[in-house]
């Protein structure tokens, strides 16, 4: 196993508020994952009726609010190609979740809620035993100690709500034998990792692994 397992998220979670379903055609709007530039701190997004207004709140991850502002549009056209952007944050505020609510010019709104989580755990690499992977009993205390830490961040994930996240595994060998045969071994490999803490704590989770 490589020398970090990864949470690796930036994903967005849609949701129609009450309110957007009192017409009969219910306001909606359009975001892809495409459309969130976190460089450039910029979100593109089409709503289905003209938009009068963006209000936009950012949260850290223990949920305190960080950042906030209003945007104004005016003369915008059903299906037009907007954009919105967030104030530069803070240093050191990598992970943040951003509430926006959109209005359209007869005051209807519609919510989108946008996550952007990722974190690191250091660990030291599990070694295996040439052409094996089934994990030596000396080398299961290297998981066992990461494993509070991993289900820490999870945990702290979770306050986006609807967030789907994923563990990413890697596995590796040396360069004897064939690249085929390697390459199993790495996916075994990676595989006995996954399962074993998938059995020893993520199981709980709702995490893909």
């Amino acid at each position: 196993m490589r020398a970090k397992a990864v949470f690796v998220v930036a994903l967005a979670a849609l949701c129609l508020s009450p309110v957007a379903e009192a017409r009969k055609k219910a306001l909606k709007v359009v975001i892809n994952k495409s459309d969130v530039d976190l460089k450039n701190r910029t979100i593109h997004f089409k709503l289905s009726r003209p938009c009068d207004s963006v209000e936009l709140k950012v949260y850290d991850e223990n949920g305190e609010l960080i950042s906030e502002k209003m945007e104004v549009y005016e003369g915008t056209t059903a299906g037009q190609s907007l954009s919105v952007t967030w104030p530069a944050l803070l240093p050191g505020v990598d992970n943040f979740r951003i509430d926006l609510k959109f209005t359209d010019t007869n005051e209807y709104w519609v919510g989108t809620t946008i996550c952007r989580f990722e974190g690191y755990v250091e660990h030291e690499e599990v070694v295996f035993e040439s052409a094996k992977w089934e994990i030596r009993d000396k080398e299961r205390p290297k998981l066992d100690n990461v494993l509070p830490e991993m289900l820490a961040m999870i945990d702290r994930a979770i306050n986006c709500d609807e967030l789907n996240m994923a563990l990413y595994v890697a596995g590796y060998t040396d360069t004897v034998g064939s690249i085929a045969d390697n390459r199993e071994l790495s996916r075994q490999r990676a595989r006995s990792i996954a399962q074993y803490l998938i059995k020893n704590g993520l199981a709980k989770k709702k995490i893909a692994v």
